[in-house]
């Protein structure tokens, strides 16, 4: 009986014990964060933006302090480009962070590098931006210096953003300027300063349909014209008078 008694003596004390150490635990991992920023030289001094052309300066720094709490410890550049673009309907493609620490706190300076769109992209009254990554992304600044592509979806245009990047740059390299693009699953219509193109889908321009078409519209003294190129690379050409 006495065995018993102390073992479950043992057990009762080993599970305070546990008990005691965990809300130790806890309660230091909650106090520990505000010790640190409660240090000057863990505190944020002073924050330098570079890099921004559209995006406001303003934006980046109120991401820094809601990510880090003021304390460049828990500043990380993840986080940061995280929040940044949830600030800035993720117009953000990079940050890198430098820290200068000193004795009473730290500069911090963030180098950003924004998305550059190469279309604006329409769908069911919504409009966002495309990069050449494939990245979607919305930027007021912007607006109306864009080839306009309509769309039934959003996510087709982002899954085929290889042949829609190869096709403005294709169109870029003749000399022709993109008004609108209409992306439909049966073809692609582009119309241009030089008339109007009906393509293949864009999840079947290849490179060789974009060959023919240079070489159409390479031709000399060719005007304004229709032209529609098939998947078997069959060209119908029509001028306009």
């Amino acid at each position: 009986m006495k065995k018993e008694g102390k073992r479950r003596w043992v057990s009762i004390l080993e599970i305070t014990l546990a008990l005691v150490w965990l809300i130790a635990m806890a309660l230091a991992g909650f106090f520990f964060p505000g010790f640190l920023t409660s240090l000057s030289t863990f505190r944020i001094k002073e924050i330098h933006i570079y890099g921004t052309n559209s995006i406001s300066p303003s934006v980046i720094s109120s991401s820094v302090y809601q990510v880090s709490k003021n304390n460049w410890l828990f500043l990380d550049s993840k986080r940061l480009l995280a929040k940044a673009n949830e600030l800035t309907n993720n117009s953000l493609e990079s940050v890198k962070i430098e820290r200068i620490p000193s004795l009473d706190g730290a500069r911090v300076n963030i180098y950003v590098q924004e998305r550059v769109p190469i279309a604006s992209v329409v769908c069911d009254n919504s409009l966002m931006m495309i990069d050449k990554q494939g990245e979607l992304f919305y930027n007021p600044a912007m607006e109306g210096k864009l080839p306009t592509i309509y769309t039934f979806s959003f996510d087709y245009v982002k899954k085929h953003y290889t042949n829609l990047n190869n096709l403005v740059e294709s169109i870029k390299s003749i000399g022709l300027s993109i008004n609108e693009v209409y992306v439909t699953d049966k073809n692609t219509i582009i119309y241009v300063s030089g008339g109007k193109m009906i393509l293949p889908p864009l999840s079947r321009i290849s490179p060789l349909i974009l060959d023919r078409m240079k070489k159409i519209y390479n031709k000399i003294e060719m005007g304004k014209m229709d032209v529609l190129i098939t998947s078997g690379n069959i060209a119908v050409i029509r001028e306009e008078k």
